[in-house]
Parts: structure tokens; C-alpha cells; sequence
């Protein structure tokens, strides 16, 4: 009997994983295509935008970390997946809503309020769920994630920036 709950959540797992992937590389796709249609050869067109990580592959990657990086046992992976999924569920119908304004800056700024609620009683029900040295390592994993993010982000906005051309003193 442990056997097949180990499989059939060794299977779970591996599925969900494939899922995250293929979603986000999905989305990442049609972003990339629809920023290149949208400012053509245009480099700096860009530059005006707000940058906003994605708070679904947040979530994502915060099931990832709980399940590989703390390595938590099957029963707390069990409890924890309605916590992630009512969650995520949120969060997508409250994005999908807030992109209806027409207004990209209130839409974002929106969305960045929507996304610390949730994610606030996100983090106060895994913190019922999880052991404080559980919590703490995933914590520890989500910061990690974020500061290479930016650091990606930073990378990406410099190798953007036109050459400045320096004008020579005679």
C-alpha cells in the first residue's frame, strides 16, 4: 500500500512539475513573440514599461521548492495542494479581472496590491500547515529565487539599453 501511494505521488509530482514547465515556457513564448510584433526594431521601445515578475510561476516555483527543496512528506504535500491550488485560482481570476482596466499603470499597481493579499494569506496558512524550520527553508529558497530573478532582470535591461556614443574633447 506505501508503494503505490509512493508511485502514484512520485507520478503526481513529476506531472504537476510538467504542468509548471510547460505553462510558463508556454506564456514566456507568447510574450517574447508578441513584444517583438509590438515594437518591431524599435530597442528602447521597452524601456517605459513596468516589469513585473509573473506571481503564478511564484507560486509555481514555491511547490517546487517545497517539494524538492524541503522535501516534504507526502501528507504535508497532501494538505498543502488545496492550500496552492485555492491560491493559484485566486490569483488568476483576480489578475484576469484587474487586465480588464484599460490602464496598464492602475492595472499593475492593482494587480501588485491583489498579489500581496494573497500572497499574505498565502504565507499565513503555510505557516499553519509547515514546521518553523520548514517554513523557514522555504523562505530561504523563495529569496534565493527572487535576488537571481532580479539580478536575470537587471541583466536583461542593460544588455537592452542602446550604446551610448561619448563625444570626444579636442
Amino acid at each position: 500500500m506505501k508503494r503505490k501511494w509512493f508511485v502514484l505521488s512520485a507520478i503526481a509530482a513529476i506531472a504537476m512539475a510538467g504542468m509548471f514547465v510547460f505553462e510558463n515556457t508556454a506564456s514566456a513564448h507568447r510574450l517574447e513573440r508578441s513584444k517583438r510584433e509590438h515594437r518591431g526594431n524599435n530597442r528602447r521601445a521597452a524601456q517605459g514599461r513596468i516589469a513585473m515578475v509573473n506571481p503564478l510561476s511564484v507560486l509555481n516555483n514555491s511547490w517546487i521548492d517545497l517539494t524538492f527543496g524541503v522535501k516534504a512528506d507526502d501528507e504535508t504535500l497532501a494538505k498543502a495542494r488545496p492550500i496552492y491550488q485555492e491560491t493559484r485560482d485566486a490569483l488568476q481570476k483576480q489578475i484576469k479581472e484587474a487586465r480588464k482596466s484599460t490602464a496598464t499603470r492602475v492595472a499593475a499597481k492593482k494587480i501588485r496590491g491583489i498579489v500581496k493579499k494573497t500572497y499574505a494569506k498565502f504565507n499565513a496558512s503555510l505557516k499553519e500547515l509547515l514546521t518553523e524550520e520548514q517554513m523557514t527553508k522555504l523562505t530561504e529558497l523563495t529569496k534565493k529565487r527572487r535576488t537571481a530573478a532580479k539580478k536575470r532582470l537587471n541583466k536583461f535591461r542593460r544588455s537592452q539599453r542602446a550604446p551610448r556614443s561619448h563625444r570626444s574633447h579636442r
